[in-house]
């Protein structure tokens, strides 16, 4: 598969308007996060793909200082309406204009935080994906391995997503509902090794292709909203909401997770998800998400599950060249 080339059509300056201090390198780089070869980091510098409307498009971010610059190319016609959305949706994606003045004062207070919090401090919770995207990662979550998931993100990512090149770096792209819709779960199992989770791919494609995300933002209640979705339970939800919502109470207990805040929190081994859940409730009213993410960000801050790439062409090249080896395959 040859990429396709995206043109630059725009450069954005979007200040960081939410208190507090702002990292730039952890809100757009979590150690956590597996490779999906959607978006790359250096130590300076982000790139990553969006899909607006039926355009693909390719951000190059940096911050200089409280403004974040985002370098913007696409494959099409780049419309105001469009440059606004991205901007928005930019904003939202990286936490620019939230609050992280309240959860540092409280964060402070806990002995459990505070390493955390002078190695992270100023990281927002990122999440660039719309509804569908976070939808389909929380299932490719469910009760598996790191590994497993990344070899299913890629597959879907190859047979129904997009390879696009721009500013010297090859990055794949999002698959759309309607794009993945179509694919019946035989496929999907076989093909694409989801194996239970090839049932409930058609379930969430349709269901976000019938319910845009203004829908889903003027929802009462997300988390009940998306548990019309065959094959989304509470724990699914909870993913959805929080990410999907940036709601700093919520987090999404995982087998993985629950491990690393019971040891932090509770000097176990492990804990039922409902206890870990009091806990940070308890020490962290109202931000107990945020809480979450910092604990678990920095458990893997010395081991991170993508690494940073080295600041140089030749680093970059043998990235693009891995992903369209692999697109190719």
């Amino acid at each position: 598969m040859t990429p396709r080339t995206l043109d630059h059509t725009d450069t954005l300056e979007l200040p960081v308007t939410g208190d507090g201090e702002f990292n730039a390198l952890h809100t757009f780089w979590k150690p956590s996060h597996y490779a999906t070869g959607l978006e790359a980091h250096t130590q300076a510098h982000s790139w990553r793909t969006f899909r607006i409307d039926n355009l693909v498009v390719g951000v190059r971010l940096r911050a200089e200082g409280r403004t974040v610059i985002a370098d913007v190319y696409a494959d099409g016609d780049f419309k105001p309406d469009q440059r606004q959305q991205l901007a928005r949706r930019l904003v939202s994606s990286y936490g620019l204009d939230e609050d992280q003045a309240a959860f540092t004062e409280l964060a402070t207070r806990v002995p459990a935080m505070r390493q955390a919090l002078t190695d992270l401090g100023g990281m927002r919770q990122s999440c660039p994906e719309d509804h569908f995207e976070i939808a389909v990662i929380a299932l490719l979550l469910q009760n598996v391995t790191i590994a497993r998931t990344t070899q299913m993100t890629r597959n879907l990512l190859i047979h129904y997503g997009r390879l696009v090149r721009f500013d010297g770096i090859t990055l794949r792209a999002w698959f759309t509902p309607n794009e993945i819709a179509h694919v019946p779960p035989e496929t999907l199992k076989e093909q694409d090794r989801l194996g239970f989770r090839a049932k409930s791919m058609p379930h969430y494609a349709a269901y976000f292709r019938d319910h845009s995300t203004e829908d889903l933002q003027a929802a009462g209640n997300l988390m009940e909203a998306v548990q019309e979705i065959k094959g989304v339970g509470p724990y699914t939800a909870a993913v959805i909401a929080s990410h999907a919502s940036r709601d700093p109470a919520v987090f999404g207990i995982d087998v993985w997770n629950r491990k690393i805040l019971a040891h932090c929190l509770l000097n176990a081994d492990d804990a039922e998800p409902q206890t870990v859940m009091a806990r940070l409730n308890e020490l962290f009213p109202g931000y107990a998400g945020t809480a979450g993410l910092y604990l678990v960000e920095h458990s893997y801050l010395s081991r991170p599950v993508a690494p940073l790439l080295a600041p140089d062409q030749h680093a970059l090249a043998r990235w693009s060249a891995s992903l369209e080896q692999e697109a190719s395959a």
